[in-house]
């Protein structure tokens, strides 16, 4: 009976979990497509939906983690009743999107291919060498006052932050920049590796031209941020232009770069909370497989510091503007170090704050009933272009649950 009751905390996060997985299932059966093409933006919605929910889940009944915050939180019941509502409206926005086109087949049309593509990545070559430049500069200025000490790295971003000077301010925003426009020409070169093959020489140089400028605030989204658009990009391409090849299988070594991520995040998260790297602290920072639930410590603290009464921001936080009460908010929490001003938060909270609980659930409607039947579209008439469009429709959906970014 105990162990009952306490699998019952937070239950809609379980239910969530198993309605993303239900999801990612139905994909492989076609669920109203007549192609086989699996991978859409909708399947990274739900995968990454899936894992972000499981995490919370596990967390909050003390089955994973080394804190017990979502144990005594108290607005996750509310936050994660409110998910499963999110993600029954999207999920059948996705459903519409694909019955609507379910006659459409995938043609590769002759406008789709290597050479293109290799050529895009060598002339966006530039930004990434651009991005390693402003990055190492940032890394070298950050080691120079804190030493190869990762958890003091963290800590002296976390400390300097609200007093940056005017220069390192906006040398930050630029590289912010750089990085948008660099993790496009990772998602390049995953078009380019399923083509071609994995090289994982290759993949290692370009992961190191990457990592710099993330690396320098301490965090762990460096890790994320190269091979996430990396593996979908790959995933995506491959499921729609390469196994039509029957004769092609899928290069072993891509499992090593599918684990290379799930290792990396565990063991820089030792090295953040300044600990050794050995079995058991391995086994217990296990469970940061769940990155992404972090942002349910920034919604709870969020959910409870809202006034009773406050203006919505129609729009603003969706930007990255900021209304004034999360504004006010996050100036709060910068005050007294509330741990929930370094989660990052997912789209929920910006939207809660910008549209109210039910003109959310409108415009999650409305936006992903959109990228799931411009991707489908896409599928119809295949060229390199509209490949690319389909990997920035996925990427917007797999930032979903690790960004507040639409």
């Amino acid at each position: 009976m105990l162990l009952v009751a306490l699998l019952m905390e937070n239950i809609d996060f379980l239910y969530s979990f198993i309605l993303c997985l239900v999801f990612a299932i139905a994909n492989f059966l076609k669920l109203g497509m007549r192609n086989k093409t699996y991978v859409l933006p909708s399947t990274f919605f739900a995968l990454m939906w899936g894992l972000t929910s499981l995490g919370g889940f596990l967390y909050s009944n003390l089955l994973v983690g080394v804190t017990d915050y979502y144990n005594g939180a108290d607005y996750l019941q509310e936050i994660s009743s409110y998910q499963l509502m999110i993600l029954i409206v999207v999920f059948s926005a996705f459903l519409l999107a694909r019955f609507k086109r379910k006659k459409v087949a995938v043609e590769v049309t002759a406008n789709f291919g290597n050479a293109d593509i290799v050529s895009i990545r060598r002339k966006m070559r530039w930004v990434l060498y651009l991005f390693f430049a402003i990055g190492m500069y940032r890394l070298v200025s950050v080691v120079s006052v804190t030493g190869w000490d990762y958890s003091a790295m963290r800590s002296y971003y976390i400390d300097s932050r609200s007093h940056f000077s005017f220069f390192d301010s906006n040398v930050i925003r630029i590289g912010s920049y750089l990085c948008q426009f660099a993790v496009f020409y990772i998602c390049i070169l995953g078009m380019e590796t399923a083509l071609q093959g994995i090289r994982l020489k290759k993949i290692i140089r370009e992961f190191l031209l990457f990592i710099p400028f993330q690396m320098s605030f301490g965090g762990r989204l460096f890790i994320l941020s190269f091979f996430v658009p990396f593996i979908f990009s790959y995933l995506l391409t491959y499921s729609i232009a390469v196994i039509r090849d029957k004769d092609k299988k899928i290069d072993r070594k891509f499992l090593l770069v599918l684990a290379s991520p799930i290792i990396m995040l565990v063991v820089v998260q030792i090295l953040k909370m300044n600990e050794t790297i050995n079995m058991k602290t391995i086994e217990a920072y296990s469970s940061e497989i769940f990155y992404t639930s972090t942002s349910y410590i920034h919604m709870n603290e969020l959910w409870g510091s809202l006034p009773p009464e406050y203006s919505l921001g129609y729009g603003l936080n969706c930007l990255g503007i900021g209304s004034s009460v999360y504004n006010h908010i996050i100036e709060m929490w910068n005050v007294v170090y509330n741990p929930a001003s370094v989660c990052v938060p997912s789209m929920i909270p910006q939207v809660f704050l910008d549209f109210g609980k039910c003109g959310s659930l409108v415009f999650f409607f409305i936006v992903f009933y959109m990228i799931e039947e411009k991707a489908i579209a896409c599928l119809k008439n295949l060229t390199t272009r509209n490949m690319l469009l389909i990997i920035l429709l996925c990427q917007t959906t797999y930032q979903t649950a690790s960004s507040s970014d639409l």
